[in-house]
């Protein structure tokens, strides 16, 4: 038994070791990026330990029902190197809208290090990104579900995949190991 708790709590701490999640200095809360202008993006915490690709592409993401749901039709607006320096330039679309509901995520292996929430600021008003929104998952109607006509032939995209439910500065990943490696470390004081 102690054993399988050794096990466990060792795989459980590699695991979390080789987790590398982004803590980001730029942009947070009260950043105002600019539509059309570069911005930095900065993270404060080393990613070096990271083997095989170590340049991740970082997305831009709006708030929208409380999903953090990735800008259609903008596609990566830079790329985090981790063997360079915790900061690298991004350019910022300027066909954005003005909007406070923005964030960042950068993807690396299976873990997903989000910004704040921040401002773009534009001279394109800010309104619900109806593309987004109407992408959404939502409930079907009885008028929906009752009906049997066949789909028209125009052309649909996948939804955008919600990706998280807050605005958290990073996921962290790993946690379940952690709590793993506690909860065998408690069995073994037992």
């Amino acid at each position: 038994m102690k054993f399988a708790a050794i096990a466990l709590s060792t795989i459980a701490l590699a695991s979390q070791a080789s987790a590398v999640v982004l803590s980001y200095s730029q942009p947070i809360a009260a950043t105002q990026w600019t539509a059309g202008q570069e911005a930095t993006v900065a993270w404060t915490n080393k990613c070096n330990d990271i083997t095989g690709n170590t340049t991740f592409p970082i997305t831009l993401n709006e708030e929208i029902n409380t999903y953090q749901v990735e800008v259609p039709n903008v596609g990566p607006i830079g790329y985090l190197d981790c063997k360079r320096s915790g900061s690298t330039k991004v350019k910022i679309p300027a066909t954005l809208p003005q909007g406070n509901k923005y964030s960042i995520l950068v993807v690396n292996g299976g873990n997903q290090s989000y910004s704040a929430l921040f401002t773009i600021l534009s001279t394109v008003p800010g309104a619900t990104n109806t593309a987004a929104t109407s992408a959404l998952p939502t409930a079907p109607t009885a008028a929906a579900t009752a009906s049997s006509s066949v789909p028209s032939a125009a052309v649909s995209t996948a939804p955008p995949k919600p990706t998280t439910t807050n605005g958290a500065g990073a996921l962290k990943a790993g946690s379940y190991a952690a709590l793993a490696a506690v909860a065998a470390i408690g069995a073994m004081a037992l």
